[in-house]
């Protein structure tokens, strides 16, 4: 009654609003933070027995998982999880198959969320009235569900937004105690009614709010190894739509930009060219490149690559064969 049935929510109502999230735009062009979605507060009085706070945090979840937008972790487990790893280490499992330890995932950023409304209201009272609105028989009433939300950063523990969201939908003479004792939060007859649609609303927006704040930039492949042959393997493949013939400008991390109040990074300074890449070949999950121009020993994991044009001098492309170049002099950026 809890729990399993907040999944179908999402999946009918949820779903067929995620071109509006923007979610049509491919997901393979903007970065995936990692994120951990911890159990709501609720603030919000309710007759019924539903855990508001524990399926709020499941939903949004789901919402997140199913934007592919996100790297979604889930940390209420990590216990379990950290118990299984230390048995498969104590010599009674086979090592074939052996989880490798140090793995576990990051979180960068954690959302929570505190419930303030839920419930109907008298229309004419305004949605945050200080009656009591489970006992109304009106014919004027709403639907409503109201929740803060908040982005947190792990790495500081700043609070990067802070978003009051709500919405109100036309409940006509729809009760709680009569219209909600038999059912299920989330369930598919939940779907169905004023307060099932305002929730589904109000998810909507919480990603909406999520994106906006911290997956709105665009993805760019990093260098993520040098090959034997000479080629350079970059961490974006099929899965990223990299393509044959595309070419990168890569640049070293440039030195941190640092606010003189706080001793924050703000951002980094532009670096120097390291050289230009071209793709050869794409993989599923990356891709090889070879040097068009620039030292093969300048190149480091971690480096970023950003589309370019292949250099030029005096109007005519440069091109090299890869491996140890000469230095980029003359060069039109």
């Amino acid at each position: 009654m809890k729990k399993i049935a907040v999944v179908i929510l999402l999946a009918t109502a949820f779903c067929g609003g995620c071109s509006a999230l923007g979610f049509g735009s491919d997901p393979a062009k903007f970065v995936k933070p990692s994120v951990a979605v911890i159990r709501f507060d609720n603030r919000a009085p309710f007759p019924l027995e539903w855990d508001l706070g524990d399926g709020m945090k499941e939903m949004l979840t789901d919402a997140l998982v199913t934007s592919d937008r996100y790297r979604v972790i889930e940390r209420i487990e990590i216990d379990t999880v950290l118990r299984e790893l230390r048995f498969q280490y104590t010599g009674s499992t086979r090592r074939a198959g052996r989880v490798e330890q140090g793995r576990l995932k990051n979180v960068q950023y954690l959302i929570k969320g505190t419930i303030t409304d839920f419930g109907h209201v008298s229309s004419s009272q305004g949605i945050l009235s200080h009656i009591d609105y489970f006992e109304l028989f009106t014919s004027a009433q709403k639907a409503v569900m109201g929740m803060t939300l908040q982005v947190i950063e792990v790495e500081s523990g700043e609070v990067v937004s802070s978003t009051r969201l709500e919405k109100a939908v036309n409940a006509r003479d729809v009760t709680v105690n009569t219209a909600y004792a038999k059912m299920a939060m989330g369930g598919g007859m939940f779907v169905r009614t004023p307060l099932g649609r305002a929730t589904a609303s109000v998810i909507e927006k919480a990603v909406k709010q999520i994106t906006r704040t911290i997956a709105d930039r665009k993805w760019q492949p990093k260098v993520a190894a040098l090959q034997g042959d000479g080629t350079i393997a970059l961490n974006g493949g099929k899965n990223r739509r990299m393509r044959n013939g595309t070419v990168y400008e890569v640049r070293q991390l440039g030195k941190p930009i640092v606010d003189p109040e706080n001793e924050d990074i703000l951002g980094y300074a532009r670096g120097k060219v390291i050289g230009w890449l071209e793709v050869t070949q794409v993989k599923d999950l990356y891709s090889i490149a070879r040097i068009i121009s620039g030292d093969r020993a300048a190149f480091k994991p971690g480096q970023l690559c950003r589309p370019g044009e292949v250099p030029t001098f005096e109007g005519q492309p440069i091109r090299n064969a890869g491996g140890s170049a000469p230095p980029i002099v003359g060069i039109k950026l």
